[in-house]
């Protein structure tokens, strides 16, 4: 299962990573890692990414949880 999230900057994935964990990916390029998709999520709405364009730029509309993410099978 892939979640993703249309952003200005592309397109937010989180995916299993494949050693464990998930990655948070913007489009082909791996942003962040965490033990859960909910704490990639999270780090998405808090600005805590590490994609600086994202993270500083309080304007864009943000996914409050990861319920909030379109699912693709």
């Amino acid at each position: 299962m892939k979640y993703y999230f249309k952003t200005p900057f592309g397109i937010f994935y989180i995916t299993s990573a494949p050693y464990g964990g998930y990655n948070l990916n913007l489009e082909e390029d791996t942003v962040n890692w965490a033990n859960t998709a909910e704490e990639l999520a999270q780090q998405v709405y808090e600005g805590t990414s590490g994609l600086e364009e994202w993270d500083t730029n309080t304007s864009l509309e943000r996914p409050k949880d990861l319920e909030s993410w379109q699912v693709r099978l």
